[in-house]
């Protein structure tokens, strides 16, 4: 199967869970049970299609190998949707059967996607790009763990206090271990192509260490209830984190000869969040599961708003109008589509997470919170919108001074 074509499909599919966990926000709260529905949307859903879809193309352009028959790749598709749709209708309506096979599902999908990647390392004939792989491999590994914390506690078969753990470590290991890791992994190639400039020279192995071993041990610490592991974890990540801030930097200071485009913008702003979460997460974490608790609302904001759906909605800004088959003057001018309103759009995002964090710190009042949630909404509204009606777009006036300075007349 093409990685055109792969791309097309998992991107496509990750548009509509992303819509749908945007509308599922409409559902009176019980129907939603509470946010997990459209959390689940946007993580087991868009996030993990996305990723699953996208980490397939960038091993094989990192491997230089051809890519899995595309029977292989259907059933990871298939899989990973079937699970995710399943645990979305078995958890509101309390199906512990449906919830524990949906987990299953996806379980089997990370299985898949972690096969695929072995596979192309190990056909690989070049092993320059060692760091990113490895970020890779560690995503998955976690992800199976988490999918199968996911499925124990869907089918409620643990008790009470265990429940509290695995629910601790499942937010842990998917949302740090999975999803984080595979984003700093792909930063770590694709901020300098979405800027036009070199890679440069990164030694990232110590700040992937850190992260890693920050999600095994606050996972660690969860299951076997000992604290001081979870704290030692959440400093350990906090210190990887600030190595990406590293890695940022660095890609900034090589010379380049365009403006940094919007998709630039929002990768950078969601490492922010990112860095800005861990800080928060390690002092959190001092104070065990209270603590852990208490921050809740800080790790949904800055981990999953502010970088995760963030960077996705940055890349494809990138990566959708760069997959289109056609001429690259309609190539340019699908990019320049999705420059429309731009800083508009990041301003009414980042500020409107700004806004919630304060109201939740107690630093605004409580009214303020209706305006951060509609700034924020609006921001991300344009920027999904822009992701799906791009080729459109591209059809109109899209030639504006920005978009010239960035992808050139």
């Amino acid at each position: 199967m093409k990685p055109r074509s792969i791309t097309a499909l998992y991107q496509t599919t990750a548009r509509a869970w992303l819509t749908a966990a945007a509308l599922s926000l409409l559902l009176p709260p019980t129907a939603r049970a509470g946010l997990w529905l459209p959390l689940h949307l946007a993580l087991a859903g868009a996030i993990a299609s996305a990723i699953s879809g996208a980490m397939q193309n960038f091993v094989l352009a990192l491997t230089a190998t051809p890519p899995p028959g595309e029977r292989l790749v259907l059933a990871q598709f298939a899989l990973v949707t079937a699970g995710a749709a399943s645990i979305a209708i078995g958890v509101p309506s309390s199906t512990a059967w449906l919830t524990a096979a949906g987990g299953t599902a996806f379980v089997a999908a990370m299985a898949i996607l972690g096969w695929m990647l072995l596979r192309s390392w190990r056909r690989s004939l070049t092993r320059r790009h060692r760091l990113p792989i490895a970020a890779y491999g560690a995503a998955v590994a976690f992800v199976l763990l988490g999918g199968t914390f996911g499925a124990l506690i869907g089918g409620q078969i643990a008790s009470a206090e265990l429940y509290v753990r695995l629910r601790h470590a499942h937010m842990t290991v998917n949302v740090l271990g999975f999803a984080s890791l595979t984003v700093v992994g792909t930063l770590i190639t694709l901020l300098p192509t979405v800027l036009r400039v070199r890679m440069p020279r990164w030694r990232g192995g110590i700040v992937l260490a850190a992260l890693v071993a920050g999600v095994a041990l606050q996972a660690f610490g969860w299951l076997s209830t000992w604290d001081g592991a979870v704290a030692a974890g959440g400093l350990s990540f906090a210190a990887g984190a600030l190595g990406v801030v590293w890695l940022v930097t660095s890609v900034l200071r090589v010379e380049r000869s365009w403006a940094i485009p919007g998709a630039g913008v929002h990768l950078i702003a969601g490492v922010g969040w990112f860095v800005a979460g861990s800080l928060g997460l390690a002092g959190a974490l001092f104070d065990g599961s209270a603590g852990f608790d208490r921050f809740r609302p800080y790790f949904l904001l800055a981990f999953v708003a502010g970088f995760l759906i963030q960077v996705l909605l940055g890349a494809w800004a990138y990566l959708l109008p760069m997959q289109r088959p056609g001429h690259p003057a309609d190539r340019r001018r699908s990019l320049a589509a999705f420059e429309l309103l731009m800083p508009l759009q990041v301003a009414l995002l980042n500020g409107g997470l700004v806004i919630l964090i304060l109201v939740q710190a107690g630093w605004l009042a409580g009214q303020w919170d209706d305006v951060g949630t509609i700034a924020a909404f609006t921001g991300g509204a344009f920027a999904l919108t822009k992701a799906w009606l791009f080729p459109l777009l591209g059809r109109g006036s899209v030639d504006t001074e920005r978009a010239r300075a960035i992808w050139g007349g």
